[in-house]
């Protein structure tokens, strides 16, 4: 593998990462200069639209990569369900998964299978797993994982303090396209054409056009002139080289299995030269960065936290193509170069010798010949042993050893082939699994003896707002649930009945202090249910006292990716709400679902309002719950948008899943609990739907609902 690269002064520097969607991708990258690619199987993989590698090619691909010494990390990165897990075992088995460097992942059940599968191939969680404290981190090494892609919504100061207080690798993104939603936390796909982002199949639908309007129906104004509110500039950190550096992070990625390989090539090579001079770009490096691909230019908004003016589109000026080489060789333009020694002796096979520096390997051949006329020479030797033409190497005259006896003969032909089989034999050593790879057999760690409650909520109230809870509603849910400002009342302590209240965590938490404190204060105050989001918020919530319940946010998919959560101390796990009632009947575990409410699309770092209008920093922001603001698509479907903490904003689907009328499916789904969202409903709307569940009535218009 290619050795750790330092400063001069000794700084370690970070891997660069780079994309190969493509074989022509991954030629590139190694061409480049990357230290690893990431590259995809044509099955569970997040980029489903790139060409990615079959079985063979994937085999291929990894080979290629250990002989040039470049790291090769294999995405598994989808959600994964039950009916998959005998082509998922099927994938463990491959040599190139077997072979590789490591295993990108997003599905905890998928980590725990490869655990146990090909437990001598390292786990990076994917940033899909919305891992992004040093709490996630400790949470996801006991899943197994060695490394975590931390979202790219992370200042720089974060990613640095991520980096210290985490026992594991963290890995950062460093050029390319944004997701506008926090990572791991978009259904935008799948509620607008049932294309899940989960699943690999994002159709992008932020990069279309949105208006804002408030509840009457009138247009909003907002910060962004572009009228593609949620369409991001590609993010490039170019100019910030050495403060990526100083922040200590194991590797930097490229975004791009997308992309064209002169892109991959292009960009690569840049932030090759970068590294290794330890210095930012400069203008004719961006200018030329600019030109492989962009979007209104770039941003670095998130890495400094400066949020404005960071949408862009494609226009049509960014559009001309980069010119594509005439022709990509099978093997890259760089050559390994080998040392040779070549053994031609009386009574012996002709040998040849070929090193690169980490693998050594010799072929023997035929016995010489005495010569009847003019005799073998070492000029000749040498000759017929540096022709590697269409293979990953090459050597120079000057470091070819010939060791001839005087008076032998051997045709050019079989010393020709002696070198072709040497060449075969040192490209295969690097198809055999090295000794030592084995690693020792892993022992599990869980949180099973933490939390031993038995949960018995069988239906649980979500709610925004405090005044949603109505007494039908505390009558009608085992369990209501409020975020934390809506919790408490003026004295500290709940002003409901505690043993029936639970604490929303909120959606993510960047913060692992505060997430403790509402976790301890909750506690104290006699609140013993909590849904929680991530995999911090979990932790914090045993280690408070708390029952904790996972929430649909963990995007659980299959029975072992539920059993895992809860062998970490969930009391309970709501599934993903991608699933089917039918996909939920097949689940072999105790699992709830979301049966009624708007279910979150995304959630938003960057507030669709402001593009520097400075409406939060100037405390009149409007997205509060008395004056509701849509987000309206071309079709005229409009998303409510919600205001979720500082700037943050929380967009939920157009149209409510209903199933009142649909008890039999939920009775053959075998849910252990149903989940009730309520967000833009006012009292009223509260009481009618549990009314509608108590007495199966059927929606006042069946075109305004989804479905399970």
């Amino acid at each position: 593998m290619t050795e750790k690269r330092y400063l001069p002064d000794g700084t370690p520097l970070p891997e660069l990462l780079a994309p190969a969607g493509s074989a022509e991708s991954l030629v590139a990258a190694i061409e480049a200069g990357a230290d690893a690619v990431y590259l995809g199987f044509t099955s569970f993989s997040n980029r489903m639209r790139a060409k990615n590698f079959g079985e063979e090619e994937l085999s291929e691909a990894v080979s290629l990569c250990a002989v040039y010494g470049v790291k090769c990390y294999v995405t598994v990165n989808t959600r994964v369900r039950d009916r998959e897990w005998g082509e998922l075992d099927r994938l463990c088995r491959m040599d190139g998964v077997n072979r590789a460097d490591g295993l990108i992942v997003a599905d905890a059940g998928v980590a725990s299978l490869l655990r146990e599968r090909v437990p001598h191939v390292p786990l990076h969680a994917s940033t899909q797993i919305t891992g992004i404290t040093a709490r996630d981190a400790k949470m996801l090494k006991k899943l197994g994982f060695s490394r975590m892609i931390c979202p790219r919504e992370l200042t720089g100061d974060e990613i640095a303090r991520l980096v210290r207080e985490s026992d594991i690798d963290i890995e950062m993104f460093v050029h390319g396209a944004h997701c506008v939603s926090v990572s791991g936390q978009c259904l935008m796909s799948y509620a607008m054409g049932g294309r899940s982002p989960n699943r690999g199949e994002c159709a992008q639908p932020c990069r279309l056009g949105y208006t804002v309007e408030d509840a009457l129906g009138e247009r909003v104004p907002t910060g962004d002139k572009t009228g593609y509110p949620l369409s991001l500039k590609d993010m490039c950190l170019a100019r910030r080289v050495p403060e990526l550096i100083r922040t200590g992070v194991a590797a930097l990625k490229i975004e791009g299995r997308l992309k064209t390989a002169e892109y991959v090539r292009g960009v690569t090579s840049v932030y090759r030269h970068l590294l290794d001079e330890n210095r930012g770009a400069d203008d004719g490096e961006m200018e030329y960065l600019t030109s492989l691909f962009s979007r209104s230019g770039f941003t670095d908004g998130y890495f400094t936290g400066d949020h404005r003016k960071m949408t862009g589109i494609r226009g049509d000026s960014e559009k001309n193509p980069v010119p594509r080489r005439e022709k990509a060789g099978e093997y890259p333009e760089k050559k390994i170069p080998l040392t040779v020694r070549c053994t031609v002796k009386r009574g012996a096979p002709a040998a040849i010798t070929l090193s690169d520096g980490r693998r050594t390997v010799t072929a023997e051949g035929d016995l010489p010949d005495e010569a009847r006329s003019a005799p073998l020479d070492a000029a000749t030797v040498t000759e017929c042993v540096t022709k590697f033409g269409n293979t990953p190497y090459s050597a120079d005259p000057a470091d070819v050893s010939v060791d001839l006896d005087d008076g032998l003969w051997l045709v050019r032909s079989r010393l020709n082939d002696l070198r072709r089989r040497a060449t075969d034999a040192l490209m295969d050593s690097y198809k055999i699994l090295p000794p030592g790879r084995e690693t020792p057999p892993w022992t599990e760690e869980t949180a099973e003896d933490r939390h031993t409650a038995g949960f018995d909520k069988k239906r649980i109230g979500q709610f925004r707002r405090r005044e949603q809870a109505t007494p039908a509603a505390a009558g009608y849910f085992d369990l209501i649930v409020l975020p934390e400002s809506e919790l408490f009342g003026k004295d500290g302590v709940p002003d409901m009945d505690a043993d029936k209240l639970g604490i929303l965590f909120p959606p993510v938490s960047r913060d692992d202090r505060k997430a403790e404190m509402t976790a301890r204060r909750a506690a104290k105050s006699g609140v013993k249910y909590a849904v929680v989001n991530t995999f911090s918020q979990l932790d914090a919530s045993l280690d408070a006292g708390l029952v904790p319940v996972a929430s649909p946010r963990f995007n659980a998919s299959c029975s072992r990716a539920v059993s895992r959560l809860k062998k970490l101390g969930a009391a309970a796990v709501t599934a993903s709400v991608e699933l089917s009632a039918g996909t939920l009947a097949h689940m072999t575990v105790p699992k709830g679902a979301v049966v009624y409410g708007r279910f979150p699309l995304m959630l938003t770092e960057r507030c669709p309002m402001t593009d520097g209008c400075g409406r939060c920093s100037s405390g009149g922001c409007r997205l509060v719950p008395d004056d509701a603001l849509f987000l309206r698509d071309r079709k005229g479907v409009r998303f409510p948008m919600l205001r979720a903490g500082d700037g943050e904003c929380l967009i939920v689907n157009a149209n409510p899943v209903f199933m009142a009328d649909r008890r039999d499916d939920l009775v053959r789904a075998g849910l252990s609990h149903e989940v009730y969202l309520f967000t833009v409903e006012d009292a009223g709307e509260v009481d009618r739907v549990i009314e509608a569940y108590k007495n199966g009535y059927p929606p006042d218009g069946a075109s305004g609902i989804r479905r399970l």
